[in-house]
């Protein structure tokens, strides 16, 4: 296996590496947001456990730097793919939908590669999002599908 960084540095955000099994590099970083109190996690998962490229580190740096607008963009994304009836929200669920409450919040960005990742909102009122969040996928900069992780494996 070759030496990983230990730290990364994208877009002024410090990344460092954390524990992880021999197979997978995991950096994360928690970056200020604007106008809230609640920072925001952001990490890079590779594997095979190899460094990032030049491609990865740029569009990490996308994803840090315009962080806020891809929360605000995943909560449209999850307001309009949630009324659809595969996802069986109650009706009192859709009826908060409808009206614009607030009920995703404290985001965290997952980047697998320079094209795929995910942004989970760990705190949600809805019971779908119980007990992992729920998240948005990511095609690039374009959402492309609701996450259900209700009954993700913890581990």
């Amino acid at each position: 296996m070759t030496d990983l960084a230990t730290h990364l540095d994208i877009a002024g955000t410090a990344f460092t590496r954390i524990d992880s099994p021999d197979s997978i590099a995991c950096w994360t970083a928690t970056i200020a947001s604007t106008g809230e109190d609640t920072p925001r996690a952001v990490s890079i998962v590779l594997e095979p456990a190899v460094q990032p490229d030049q491609r990865l580190l740029q569009f990490a740096a996308v994803v840090v730097s315009r962080f806020d607008e891809f929360a605000d963009l995943a909560k449209a994304y999850l307001q309009q793919r949630l009324s659809e009836p595969e996802f069986g929200l109650q009706e009192a669920e859709l009826s908060a939908l409808r009206n614009g409450e607030p009920l995703f919040d404290e985001p965290e960005a997952v980047i697998w590669s320079d094209d795929d990742w995910m942004l989970r909102f760990t705190e949600s009122r809805l019971e779908l999002a119980d007990p992992y969040g729920i998240a948005v996928l990511f095609e690039g900069t374009n959402p492309s599908a609701v996450e259900d992780l209700s009954d993700a494996d913890p581990a």
